[in-house]
């Protein structure tokens, strides 16, 4: 079975799953959870949450537009 993956941006919705006929980038925002140093730690919430998983954008414009409008 094959199994195909679309990549869109979180702000405006673009297609960034491909690229043309040039190298382009696109900007990956994700959760990475920082180990403790001691067994004791305290409960914290993290906003905003990206529970619902990674977050994609075109470039730094849509990120920004994204932080402000949460």
């Amino acid at each position: 079975m094959t199994e195909n993956t679309k990549i869109t941006c979180d702000n405006c919705n673009k297609d960034l799953t491909y690229t043309g006929n040039c190298i382009d980038y696109r900007l990956k925002l994700m959760d990475e959870i920082i180990p403790p140093k001691s067994s004791t730690v305290t409960a914290m919430m993290m906003y905003p949450s990206l529970k619902d998983g990674s977050k994609h954008f075109c470039g730094i414009g849509c990120l920004k537009v994204w932080i402000h409008n949460l």
